[in-house]
């Protein structure tokens, strides 16, 4: 896995669509990892989980969160 991407300046959309675009080109058995803001973990964890990809998050600082998004 690289370096976290941050991505808390995206619109929950956008996103959304940036994950849909990095996912489809990740390998089987590999994550995404990336900083998001809570409203952008509230709004796209949730679908992500529910379509079957491991989904978690842990807090790095005020209003910011690590997530990994695995195949």
């Amino acid at each position: 896995m690289t370096e976290p991407m941050d991505f808390t300046e995206l619109t929950c959309t956008n996103l959304m669509i940036k994950l849909k675009i990095l996912l489809n080109k990740l390998p089987q058995g590999d994550a995404v990892a990336f900083f998001a803001t809570r409203e952008q973990v509230d709004n796209t964890c949730s679908p992500f989980s529910g379509q079957g990809y491991q989904v978690s998050w842990d807090q790095a600082a005020d209003n910011r969160y690590l997530v990994r998004l695995g195949k």
